[in-house]
């Protein structure tokens, strides 16, 4: 396996510079002031868009891709699962152990009239990082680096990713610091399962997939190339 492979160039690219432009504005901003001032403008169209492409997040939907891959190249599922696994224990230790019972909107502006999403089960506690925003990253990321001489493809899931990280503010779920380190953990997550892959699963046999492509022989080839020519003979 080439040491180029699963390098997402565009995605990553695209990615650490939009990084850091928002970073540089919101470290500027009183939390919550933006969340708030972004709430303002809503409508009943963004609400349902927003309401369900946030469950694009969920950690649950991994179990599909990764079992798709595995008919495509082992290799393919092995980077989603080590991935799946990297951002799941960075998201886990954020939110239980290293910053534990961080408010969420809802709760750090719970005197504050804000509008929310009829149907939206608002939570209120373990904001630090956003988990759907760590989960979308981290598998439009590993696309990106499957599909890696795709820019196209790569800057499509680069957007598919923003726009549920940023689901997860306009439903006030979490604040834009939770998206920024959730997306964050997502890329970082998939360019460690990268290393892992290609340092121990790069052998012929992780290229091979549950689909099985059978080669024909050369014996098979003129035979059927012979009854080809006989076939247009009469």
């Amino acid at each position: 396996m080439k040491k180029k492979k699963y390098s997402a160039p565009v995605f990553a690219f695209l990615y650490y510079q939009l990084l850091i432009i928002l970073l540089v504005l919101l470290l500027r901003e009183e939390k919550g002031s933006v969340e708030l001032a972004m709430n303002n403008y809503h409508h009943w169209t963004a609400d349902y868009f927003f309401k369900n492409i946030t469950h694009l997040g969920d950690g649950i939907v991994l179990a599909v891709p990764i079992s798709l891959l595995l008919f495509v190249r082992y290799s393919h599922a092995i980077l989603l699962f080590t991935a799946t696994l990297i951002h799941l224990v960075i998201v886990t230790l954020g939110k239980r152990i290293l910053f534990p019972g961080m408010p969420r909107p809802a709760e750090y502006l719970k005197y504050v009239d804000f509008h929310t999403v009829p149907g939206v089960d608002i939570h209120h506690w373990n904001s630090f990082p956003s988990g759907h925003t760590a989960t979308a990253f981290m598998l439009a990321c590993v696309f990106a680096m499957i599909f890696s001489k795709k820019g196209s493809i790569q800057l499509f899931l680069l957007c598919l990713a923003g726009l549920i990280g940023f689901s997860r503010v306009y439903l006030m779920q979490h604040f834009y610091m939770d998206v920024l380190a959730g997306s964050l953990v997502g890329v970082w997550s998939a360019f460690a399962a990268r290393w892992v892959t290609l340092s121990y699963f790069s052998a012929k046999k992780y290229k091979r997939s549950l689909y099985p492509k059978r080669k024909v022989s050369l014996q098979e080839l003129t035979v059927s190339q012979a009854v080809l020519q006989n076939s247009r003979a009469t």
